[in-house]
Protein backbone atom coordinates (compact mmCIF):
# COMPACT_ATOMS: atom_id res chain seq x y z
CA UNK A 1 0.00 0.00 0.00
CA UNK A 2 1.07 3.62 -0.56
CA UNK A 3 1.05 4.47 3.15
CA UNK A 4 3.63 1.75 3.74
CA UNK A 5 5.98 3.15 1.08
CA UNK A 6 5.55 6.65 2.46
CA UNK A 7 6.30 5.52 5.98
CA UNK A 8 9.39 3.63 4.92
CA UNK A 9 10.64 6.72 3.08
CA UNK A 10 10.18 8.76 6.26
CA UNK A 11 12.15 6.23 8.27
CA UNK A 12 14.89 6.22 5.64
CA UNK A 13 15.20 10.01 5.66
CA UNK A 14 15.27 10.08 9.43
CA UNK A 15 18.10 7.58 9.72
CA UNK A 16 20.10 8.09 6.53
CA UNK A 17 22.32 10.92 7.79
CA UNK A 18 23.63 8.81 10.67
CA UNK A 19 25.10 6.18 8.34
CA UNK A 20 28.88 5.96 8.77
CA UNK A 21 29.18 9.45 10.30
CA UNK A 22 31.46 10.23 13.24
CA UNK A 23 29.62 11.45 16.32
CA UNK A 24 30.28 15.00 17.49
CA UNK A 25 30.95 15.18 21.23
CA UNK A 26 30.23 18.29 23.28
CA UNK A 27 33.95 18.76 23.97
CA UNK A 28 34.67 18.78 20.24
CA UNK A 29 31.79 21.18 19.64
CA UNK A 30 33.21 23.44 22.35
CA UNK A 31 36.65 23.32 20.73
CA UNK A 32 35.17 24.35 17.36
CA UNK A 33 33.15 27.12 18.98
CA UNK A 34 36.10 28.63 20.82
CA UNK A 35 38.13 28.59 17.59
CA UNK A 36 35.52 29.73 15.08
CA UNK A 37 32.55 31.45 16.74
CA UNK A 38 31.98 34.88 15.19
CA UNK A 39 31.09 36.74 18.39
CA UNK A 40 34.16 35.35 20.18
CA UNK A 41 36.41 36.23 17.23
CA UNK A 42 35.16 39.83 17.20
CA UNK A 43 35.62 40.12 20.97
CA UNK A 44 39.19 38.84 20.63
CA UNK A 45 39.95 41.56 18.07
CA UNK A 46 38.50 44.20 20.39
CA UNK A 47 40.63 42.86 23.23
CA UNK A 48 43.80 43.11 21.12
CA UNK A 49 42.98 46.74 20.33
CA UNK A 50 42.56 47.47 24.06
CA UNK A 51 45.91 45.81 24.81
CA UNK A 52 47.59 47.95 22.15
CA UNK A 53 46.02 51.09 23.62
CA UNK A 54 47.43 50.20 27.04
CA UNK A 55 51.06 50.26 25.88
CA UNK A 56 53.40 52.96 27.19
CA UNK A 57 54.14 54.02 23.63
CA UNK A 58 50.49 54.97 23.24
CA UNK A 59 50.38 56.95 26.48
CA UNK A 60 53.13 59.58 25.98
CA UNK A 61 55.81 57.79 27.99
CA UNK A 62 58.21 57.90 25.04
CA UNK A 63 59.71 61.05 23.50
CA UNK A 64 58.61 62.39 20.15
CA UNK A 65 61.31 62.50 17.48
CA UNK A 66 60.67 64.56 14.36
CA UNK A 67 62.64 65.57 11.29
CA UNK A 68 61.81 68.26 8.79
CA UNK A 69 63.36 69.83 5.73
CA UNK A 70 62.46 72.30 3.04
CA UNK A 71 63.79 73.67 -0.24
CA UNK A 72 62.43 76.64 -2.21
CA UNK A 73 63.53 77.90 -5.59
CA UNK A 74 62.62 81.21 -7.23
CA UNK A 75 63.51 82.88 -10.51
CA UNK A 76 63.09 86.68 -10.32
CA UNK A 77 63.79 89.61 -12.61
CA UNK A 78 63.42 93.23 -11.44
CA UNK A 79 65.11 96.16 -9.71
CA UNK A 80 66.37 97.34 -6.32
CA UNK A 81 65.58 100.94 -5.43
CA UNK A 82 68.01 102.71 -3.12
CA UNK A 83 67.90 106.28 -1.79
CA UNK A 84 70.55 107.36 -4.18
CA UNK A 85 69.78 105.24 -7.18
CA UNK A 86 67.77 102.42 -8.76
CA UNK A 87 69.65 99.30 -9.88
CA UNK A 88 68.30 96.89 -12.41
CA UNK A 89 69.19 93.19 -11.99
CA UNK A 90 69.06 90.36 -14.43
CA UNK A 91 66.84 87.35 -14.02
CA UNK A 92 68.53 84.82 -11.74
CA UNK A 93 67.91 81.87 -9.47
CA UNK A 94 67.58 82.14 -5.69
CA UNK A 95 67.36 79.33 -3.13
CA UNK A 96 66.10 78.87 0.41
CA UNK A 97 66.66 75.61 2.27
CA UNK A 98 66.43 74.22 5.80
CA UNK A 99 66.63 70.98 7.76
CA UNK A 100 66.03 70.14 11.40
CA UNK A 101 65.81 67.18 13.76
CA UNK A 102 64.09 67.63 17.12
CA UNK A 103 63.28 65.58 20.18
CA UNK A 104 60.49 66.64 22.52
CA UNK A 105 59.29 65.09 25.76
CA UNK A 106 56.77 65.95 28.43
CA UNK A 107 58.64 65.80 31.72
CA UNK A 108 55.60 66.36 33.90
CA UNK A 109 51.93 67.03 33.24
CA UNK A 110 50.35 66.90 36.66
CA UNK A 111 50.23 63.06 36.69
CA UNK A 112 47.67 63.16 33.89
CA UNK A 113 49.81 60.86 31.77
CA UNK A 114 50.06 58.34 34.62
CA UNK A 115 46.32 58.28 35.27
CA UNK A 116 45.54 57.98 31.55
CA UNK A 117 47.95 55.07 31.35
CA UNK A 118 46.31 53.39 34.36
CA UNK A 119 42.87 53.90 32.80
CA UNK A 120 44.00 52.29 29.57
CA UNK A 121 45.55 49.40 31.51
CA UNK A 122 42.23 48.86 33.26
CA UNK A 123 40.47 49.12 29.90
CA UNK A 124 42.63 46.25 28.66
CA UNK A 125 41.69 44.22 31.75
CA UNK A 126 38.04 45.15 31.21
CA UNK A 127 38.25 44.04 27.59
CA UNK A 128 39.69 40.69 28.68
CA UNK A 129 36.83 40.18 31.14
CA UNK A 130 34.29 41.19 28.52
CA UNK A 131 35.87 38.58 26.24
CA UNK A 132 35.43 36.01 29.02
CA UNK A 133 31.79 37.08 29.38
CA UNK A 134 31.22 36.65 25.63
CA UNK A 135 32.85 33.21 25.80
CA UNK A 136 30.74 32.26 28.84
CA UNK A 137 27.49 33.36 27.20
CA UNK A 138 28.46 31.58 23.99
CA UNK A 139 29.24 28.35 25.86
CA UNK A 140 25.83 28.52 27.55
CA UNK A 141 24.24 29.12 24.14
CA UNK A 142 26.22 26.23 22.66
CA UNK A 143 25.10 23.91 25.48
CA UNK A 144 21.46 24.89 25.01
CA UNK A 145 21.51 24.27 21.25
CA UNK A 146 23.69 21.15 21.47
CA UNK A 147 21.34 19.59 24.02
CA UNK A 148 18.33 20.60 21.94
CA UNK A 149 19.83 18.70 19.00
CA UNK A 150 20.39 15.74 21.31
CA UNK A 151 16.82 15.91 22.60
CA UNK A 152 15.37 16.12 19.11
CA UNK A 153 17.56 13.21 18.01
CA UNK A 154 16.19 11.08 20.83
CA UNK A 155 12.67 12.30 20.07
CA UNK A 156 13.13 11.17 16.48
CA UNK A 157 14.00 7.69 17.76
CA UNK A 158 10.84 7.66 19.88
CA UNK A 159 8.73 8.82 16.93
CA UNK A 160 10.33 6.18 14.71
CA UNK A 161 9.32 3.56 17.21
CA UNK A 162 5.82 5.01 17.39
CA UNK A 163 5.49 4.73 13.60
CA UNK A 164 6.68 1.12 13.66
CA UNK A 165 4.15 0.25 16.36
CA UNK A 166 1.38 1.97 14.41
CA UNK A 167 2.35 0.04 11.24
CA UNK A 168 2.10 -3.26 13.10
CA UNK A 169 -1.20 -2.21 14.61
CA UNK A 170 -2.61 -1.28 11.20
CA UNK A 171 -1.47 -4.58 9.71
CA UNK A 172 -3.12 -6.45 12.55
CA UNK A 173 -6.36 -4.47 12.16
CA UNK A 174 -6.43 -5.17 8.41
CA UNK A 175 -5.87 -8.91 8.91
CA UNK A 176 -8.52 -9.06 11.61
CA UNK A 177 -10.95 -7.15 9.40
CA UNK A 178 -10.33 -9.52 6.48
CA UNK A 179 -11.18 -12.48 8.72
CA UNK A 180 -14.14 -10.75 10.33
CA UNK A 181 -12.48 -10.37 13.72
CA UNK A 182 -12.45 -6.54 13.69
CA UNK A 183 -14.58 -3.67 12.50
CA UNK A 184 -13.79 -1.30 9.68
CA UNK A 185 -13.67 1.44 12.33
CA UNK A 186 -10.62 -0.25 13.89
CA UNK A 187 -8.81 -0.10 10.56
CA UNK A 188 -9.71 3.55 10.05
CA UNK A 189 -8.57 4.48 13.56
CA UNK A 190 -5.27 2.68 13.00
CA UNK A 191 -4.75 4.57 9.73
CA UNK A 192 -5.47 7.93 11.38
CA UNK A 193 -3.03 7.16 14.20
CA UNK A 194 -0.35 6.08 11.73
CA UNK A 195 -0.81 9.26 9.73
CA UNK A 196 -0.55 11.30 12.94
CA UNK A 197 2.65 9.52 13.95
CA UNK A 198 4.09 10.00 10.45
CA UNK A 199 3.32 13.72 10.52
CA UNK A 200 4.92 14.00 13.96
CA UNK A 201 8.00 12.22 12.62
CA UNK A 202 8.29 14.58 9.66
CA UNK A 203 7.84 17.59 11.96
CA UNK A 204 10.45 16.23 14.36
CA UNK A 205 12.89 15.73 11.49
CA UNK A 206 12.39 19.33 10.34
CA UNK A 207 12.96 20.66 13.87
CA UNK A 208 16.13 18.59 14.14
CA UNK A 209 17.51 19.93 10.86
CA UNK A 210 16.78 23.51 11.97
CA UNK A 211 18.52 22.92 15.29
CA UNK A 212 21.55 21.45 13.52
CA UNK A 213 21.86 24.59 11.41
CA UNK A 214 21.75 26.70 14.58
CA UNK A 215 24.45 24.51 16.12
CA UNK A 216 26.67 24.83 13.04
CA UNK A 217 26.33 28.62 13.19
CA UNK A 218 27.40 28.75 16.84
CA UNK A 219 30.40 26.54 16.04
CA UNK A 220 31.33 28.83 13.13
CA UNK A 221 30.83 26.11 10.53
CA UNK A 222 28.98 25.99 7.22
CA UNK A 223 25.34 25.94 8.38
CA UNK A 224 24.28 23.31 5.84
CA UNK A 225 26.87 20.80 7.04
CA UNK A 226 25.28 17.65 8.41
CA UNK A 227 26.28 16.54 11.89
CA UNK A 228 25.44 13.68 14.22
CA UNK A 229 26.08 14.32 17.89
CA UNK A 230 27.06 12.14 20.80
CA UNK A 231 24.19 12.57 23.26
CA UNK A 232 25.93 10.95 26.22
CA UNK A 233 25.99 13.38 29.16
CA UNK A 234 26.95 13.34 32.81
CA UNK A 235 25.01 15.56 35.18
CA UNK A 236 26.60 16.79 38.39
CA UNK A 237 24.64 16.41 41.61
CA UNK A 238 27.28 17.70 44.03
CA UNK A 239 26.63 21.45 43.81
CA UNK A 240 25.75 23.03 47.17
CA UNK A 241 23.81 26.24 47.71
CA UNK A 242 26.30 27.94 50.03
CA UNK A 243 29.18 27.16 47.68
CA UNK A 244 27.24 28.47 44.70
CA UNK A 245 26.41 31.78 46.42
CA UNK A 246 29.95 32.20 47.77
CA UNK A 247 31.53 31.60 44.36
CA UNK A 248 29.07 33.94 42.68
CA UNK A 249 29.89 36.75 45.11
CA UNK A 250 33.66 36.37 44.61
CA UNK A 251 34.11 35.14 41.03
CA UNK A 252 31.13 36.25 38.98
CA UNK A 253 32.43 37.96 35.82
CA UNK A 254 29.87 40.78 35.91
CA UNK A 255 30.89 41.68 39.46
CA UNK A 256 34.54 41.70 38.39
CA UNK A 257 33.66 44.03 35.51
CA UNK A 258 31.91 46.38 37.93
CA UNK A 259 34.97 46.40 40.22
CA UNK A 260 37.12 47.22 37.20
CA UNK A 261 34.82 50.12 36.29
CA UNK A 262 35.15 51.45 39.85
CA UNK A 263 38.95 51.60 39.50
CA UNK A 264 38.62 53.33 36.14
CA UNK A 265 36.35 55.96 37.68
CA UNK A 266 38.86 56.54 40.47
CA UNK A 267 41.59 57.09 37.89
CA UNK A 268 39.29 59.45 35.99
CA UNK A 269 39.12 61.66 39.09
CA UNK A 270 42.93 61.75 39.26
CA UNK A 271 43.15 62.55 35.55
CA UNK A 272 40.69 65.44 35.96
CA UNK A 273 42.65 66.86 38.91
CA UNK A 274 45.94 66.64 37.02
CA UNK A 275 45.11 69.83 35.10
CA UNK A 276 45.35 71.76 38.36
CA UNK A 277 49.12 71.25 38.25
CA UNK A 278 51.70 72.63 35.83
CA UNK A 279 53.07 70.80 32.82
CA UNK A 280 56.75 70.90 31.89
CA UNK A 281 58.02 70.11 28.41
CA UNK A 282 61.55 69.79 27.10
CA UNK A 283 62.88 69.84 23.58
CA UNK A 284 66.24 69.60 21.84
CA UNK A 285 67.40 69.44 18.27
CA UNK A 286 69.77 70.44 15.53
CA UNK A 287 68.90 72.89 12.77
CA UNK A 288 70.44 73.97 9.49
CA UNK A 289 69.20 76.89 7.39
CA UNK A 290 70.59 78.59 4.32
CA UNK A 291 69.81 80.97 1.46
CA UNK A 292 71.40 81.83 -1.88
CA UNK A 293 70.22 85.02 -3.64
CA UNK A 294 72.63 86.46 -6.25
CA UNK A 295 70.32 89.45 -6.74
CA UNK A 296 70.38 90.52 -3.10
CA UNK A 297 71.02 94.21 -2.57
CA UNK A 298 73.61 93.61 0.13
CA UNK A 299 73.39 89.98 1.29
CA UNK A 300 73.64 87.36 -1.46
CA UNK A 301 73.72 84.24 0.76
CA UNK A 302 73.77 82.92 4.31
CA UNK A 303 73.87 79.64 6.30
CA UNK A 304 73.07 78.89 9.95
CA UNK A 305 73.43 75.61 11.78
CA UNK A 306 73.76 74.29 15.30
CA UNK A 307 71.94 72.67 18.23
CA UNK A 308 69.02 74.08 20.15
CA UNK A 309 67.26 73.12 23.39
CA UNK A 310 64.56 74.50 25.58
CA UNK A 311 62.15 74.04 28.46
CA UNK A 312 58.59 75.28 28.70
CA UNK A 313 56.18 75.45 31.60
CA UNK A 314 52.43 75.84 31.33
CA UNK A 315 50.13 76.24 34.30
CA UNK A 316 46.42 76.92 34.08
CA UNK A 317 45.68 78.72 37.34
CA UNK A 318 41.90 78.49 37.03
CA UNK A 319 39.49 76.79 34.66
CA UNK A 320 35.84 76.53 35.63
CA UNK A 321 35.16 73.74 33.19
CA UNK A 322 37.84 71.62 34.87
CA UNK A 323 36.13 72.05 38.23
CA UNK A 324 32.96 70.64 36.66
CA UNK A 325 34.88 67.69 35.21
CA UNK A 326 36.22 66.76 38.65
CA UNK A 327 32.76 67.00 40.20
CA UNK A 328 31.22 64.86 37.46
CA UNK A 329 34.01 62.29 37.77
CA UNK A 330 33.22 61.96 41.49
CA UNK A 331 29.52 61.60 40.71
CA UNK A 332 30.27 58.92 38.14
CA UNK A 333 32.23 57.03 40.80
CA UNK A 334 29.28 57.31 43.20
CA UNK A 335 26.90 56.05 40.50
CA UNK A 336 29.22 53.10 39.82
CA UNK A 337 29.31 52.26 43.54
CA UNK A 338 25.50 52.26 43.71
CA UNK A 339 25.33 50.11 40.59
CA UNK A 340 27.80 47.70 42.21
CA UNK A 341 25.58 47.26 45.28
CA UNK A 342 22.56 46.65 43.05
CA UNK A 343 24.48 44.21 40.86
CA UNK A 344 25.70 42.27 43.89
CA UNK A 345 22.12 41.64 44.96
CA UNK A 346 21.09 40.71 41.42
CA UNK A 347 23.91 38.18 41.14
CA UNK A 348 23.04 36.68 44.52
CA UNK A 349 19.43 36.38 43.41
CA UNK A 350 20.52 34.78 40.11
CA UNK A 351 22.71 32.32 42.02
CA UNK A 352 19.86 31.28 44.31
CA UNK A 353 17.36 31.09 41.44
CA UNK A 354 19.67 29.07 39.19
CA UNK A 355 20.52 26.70 42.05
CA UNK A 356 16.83 26.18 42.86
CA UNK A 357 16.10 25.47 39.19
CA UNK A 358 19.03 23.04 39.10
CA UNK A 359 17.81 21.10 42.16
CA UNK A 360 14.24 21.03 40.84
CA UNK A 361 15.41 19.71 37.48
CA UNK A 362 17.31 16.91 39.21
CA UNK A 363 14.12 15.96 41.07
CA UNK A 364 12.08 16.12 37.86
CA UNK A 365 14.69 13.95 36.11
CA UNK A 366 14.41 11.23 38.76
CA UNK A 367 10.62 11.42 38.71
CA UNK A 368 10.46 11.20 34.93
CA UNK A 369 12.75 8.15 35.01
CA UNK A 370 10.23 6.45 37.31
CA UNK A 371 7.41 7.49 34.97
CA UNK A 372 9.15 5.92 31.98
CA UNK A 373 9.67 2.66 33.85
CA UNK A 374 5.98 2.62 34.80
CA UNK A 375 4.80 3.59 31.31
CA UNK A 376 7.07 0.95 29.72
CA UNK A 377 5.68 -1.76 31.99
CA UNK A 378 2.13 -0.62 31.27
CA UNK A 379 2.80 -0.61 27.51
CA UNK A 380 4.29 -4.11 27.58
CA UNK A 381 1.28 -5.44 29.45
CA UNK A 382 -1.12 -3.56 27.15
CA UNK A 383 0.63 -4.89 24.05
CA UNK A 384 0.29 -8.43 25.32
CA UNK A 385 -3.36 -7.88 26.24
CA UNK A 386 -4.04 -6.29 22.84
CA UNK A 387 -2.48 -9.27 21.08
CA UNK A 388 -4.73 -11.57 23.07
CA UNK A 389 -7.75 -9.42 22.33
CA UNK A 390 -8.27 -8.49 25.98
CA UNK A 391 -8.23 -4.72 25.30
CA UNK A 392 -9.32 -2.72 22.27
CA UNK A 393 -7.15 -0.59 19.97
CA UNK A 394 -8.08 2.67 21.69
CA UNK A 395 -6.79 1.41 25.03
CA UNK A 396 -3.64 0.13 23.38
CA UNK A 397 -3.14 3.46 21.62
CA UNK A 398 -3.45 5.27 24.94
CA UNK A 399 -0.76 3.06 26.47
CA UNK A 400 1.44 3.77 23.46
CA UNK A 401 0.95 7.54 23.81
CA UNK A 402 1.61 7.38 27.53
CA UNK A 403 4.96 5.71 26.89
CA UNK A 404 5.85 8.13 24.08
CA UNK A 405 5.03 11.15 26.23
CA UNK A 406 6.95 9.74 29.20
CA UNK A 407 10.03 9.05 27.06
CA UNK A 408 9.98 12.55 25.58
CA UNK A 409 9.49 14.09 29.03
CA UNK A 410 12.45 12.14 30.41
CA UNK A 411 14.62 13.20 27.49
CA UNK A 412 13.66 16.86 27.99
CA UNK A 413 14.23 16.61 31.76
CA UNK A 414 17.70 15.18 31.22
CA UNK A 415 18.86 18.03 29.03
CA UNK A 416 17.03 20.66 31.07
CA UNK A 417 18.97 19.46 34.12
CA UNK A 418 22.27 19.70 32.23
CA UNK A 419 21.44 23.20 30.99
CA UNK A 420 20.50 24.20 34.54
CA UNK A 421 23.92 22.97 35.66
CA UNK A 422 25.58 25.20 33.04
CA UNK A 423 23.59 28.19 34.28
CA UNK A 424 24.75 27.58 37.85
CA UNK A 425 28.40 27.29 36.78
CA UNK A 426 28.06 30.48 34.73
CA UNK A 427 26.69 32.58 37.60
CA UNK A 428 29.45 31.12 39.82
CA UNK A 429 32.00 32.47 37.33
CA UNK A 430 33.70 29.08 36.88
CA UNK A 431 32.23 27.98 33.56
CA UNK A 432 35.11 29.66 31.70
CA UNK A 433 38.37 29.06 33.52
Amino acid sequence: MNYKNTTMMILLLAGLSAWGQELLSFDKALELTLANNYAISMAEVTNKIAVNNASKANNDFLPTVAASSGYNWTYFDGENRLITETRQFDANNSYNYNAAATVSYTLFNGLGRRYTYLQNKESAVLSQMQLQLVIQNTVVELATIFHEVARLTETLDFLNEAVNISIDRLKRAEYQYEYGQAKKLDVLNAKVDLNTDSINLISGLQQLENAKRDLNFVMGQEVSQDIMIDNAIAIRNDLLKDEVVSAAESQNIQLKINANNLRMNEYAIGASKSTWMPSINANAGYQYRGTEDPNGAFLIGSSNYGPQAGLSLNWTIFNGANQTQVKNAKLNLLSQQIEGKSLAQQIKSQALNSFTTYKNQLFILNSQADNVATAQDNFNRSKEAFTLGQINSIEFRQAQLNLLNAEQALSAAKYDAKNAEFQVLAVMGILVE
